[in-house]
C-alpha cells in the first residue's frame, strides 16, 4: 500500500520536521513504500505538484523540497504500487485545477470495476486520466460527483460548505463499496486526502488514518506568527475552530497529539477552520486484505 500525509495551517509553514526530522517521519516510512513519491502544495491560489518514480528515502530532491517549501497546505504521498507501473504518471498526488488528491489503498478487481467507474465520469474528464492507477480513476470519479452536486470541478470557485461537500464524497465512496459487493469483489480500501488548498477532506476506509489538531509541545511557538495558539490548549472543544490540521497514515513524532479516525469516517476542514465529520455509511465493509 502507501502512506499519506496532509497538512493545513493558518500560517505558511514548512513540513520538514514531519517529513524528514521527526520520529517515524514520512521519509522513514518510505523505506517500506519505495515506488515513488509526490508533494502537492499551494502558492496563493495556485496548486503545484512535485512527483518522482524514485524512492523518497533515497531522494535528495524529496529532502530539498521538504526543507525549502513553505505553504499553508501540503499533501504528500509515498507509494507502494498495487495497480500500475512505477513511474511519474502513476505517482501521487494527482492534480486538476486547484484540486490535489492522494490515495492509500486499492480497488480490488479493478479491471472489473473500471468500466462501471468510467460510466460515472463524463467523457471530457475521462480524457484527463493519463496513468494506469485505480487512484487516478477514483480522483476523477470524486470530482465528477462533486460537479454533479453543483461544485466547481476545477476548484477555482471554492467550497463554502465543506460539510455538504464531505457528505457528497462520503456517499460517492459508499457507492463504490456497493458496486464492489454487487460484483462479488473484495471491499475496496479507500483512504484518501483531497484539498483545494482551502478546504481539506480526509477519509479512513480500510487502513489506519490519524488526525491531529493539537500539540503536546511546539518547538516553533516563540517564532510562530499565528496569534491564536489554539493548538497548545490542553482541551479543545469539538465545535470551535482550529488553526491547523495534520492527517497521517501513522503518528509522526512526539510533539503532536494524534487520534485515530473511525473506520469509514470522513473529516472535512472548512474555510472557517471548523472540522465536521461524516460517519461510515451503510455499505462500508472492512477488507480482509488490509496489510
Amino acid at each position: 500500500m502507501c502512506r499519506l500525509f496532509g497538512f493545513r495551517s493558518a500560517v505558511p509553514s514548512s513540513t520538514h520536521r514531519s517529513l524528514v526530522e521527526a520520529d517515524n517521519a514520512l521519509v522513514e516510512q518510505a523505506r517500506l513504500h519505495p515506488h515513488g513519491w509526490g508533494m502537492g502544495y499551494f502558492v496563493g491560489p495556485d496548486a503545484y505538484v512535485l512527483k518522482s518514480g524514485d524512492a523518497a528515502h533515497t531522494s535528495d530532491r524529496f529532502r530539498l523540497a521538504s526543507s525549502r517549501l513553505r505553504s499553508q497546505t501540503f499533501v504528500v504521498h509515498v507509494r507502494q504500487a498495487t495497480v500500475g507501473a512505477t513511474d511519474y504518471l502513476n505517482a501521487h498526488p494527482f492534480r486538476h485545477g486547484r484540486w490535489v488528491f492522494a490515495h492509500n489503498g486499492s480497488l480490488w478487481g479493478f479491471e472489473h470495476l473500471a468500466p462501471e467507474l468510467l460510466r460515472w465520469i463524463p467523457a471530457q474528464r475521462r480524457a484527463l486520466i493519463l496513468g494506469e492507477t485505480d487512484s487516478e480513476h477514483i480522483f476523477h470519479y470524486l470530482l465528477s460527483q462533486l460537479e454533479a452536486a453543483g461544485w466547481c470541478p476545477s476548484g477555482h470557485q471554492g467550497v463554502n460548505d465543506a460539510q455538504g461537500a464531505g457528505k457528497v464524497l462520503s456517499e460517492a465512496v459508499d457507492q463504490l463499496f456497493l458496486l464492489a459487493a454487487k460484483l462479488g469483489l473484495e471491499p475496496p480500501i479507500l483512504n484518501f486526502i483531497l484539498t483545494d488548498g482551502e478546504v481539506m477532506f480526509a477519509m479512513r476506509a480500510g487502513k489506519a488514518l490519524y488526525l491531529s489538531t493539537q500539540k503536546h509541545h511546539c518547538p516553533d511557538a516563540e517564532t510562530c506568527p499565528e496569534p491564536n495558539k489554539f493548538c497548545l490548549l490542553e482541551k479543545r472543544p469539538g465545535s470551535e475552530p482550529v488553526n491547523h490540521m495534520l492527517i497521517s497514515s501513522e503518528p509522526i513524532g512526539q510533539d503532536d497529539a494524534w487520534e485515530a479516525l473511525e473506520q469509514g469516517e470522513l473529516v472535512a476542514l472548512g474555510r472557517d477552520w471548523r472540522i465536521s465529520r461524516q460517519p461510515a455509511l451503510p455499505n462500508w465493509k472492512p477488507s480482509s486484505r488490509v496489510e
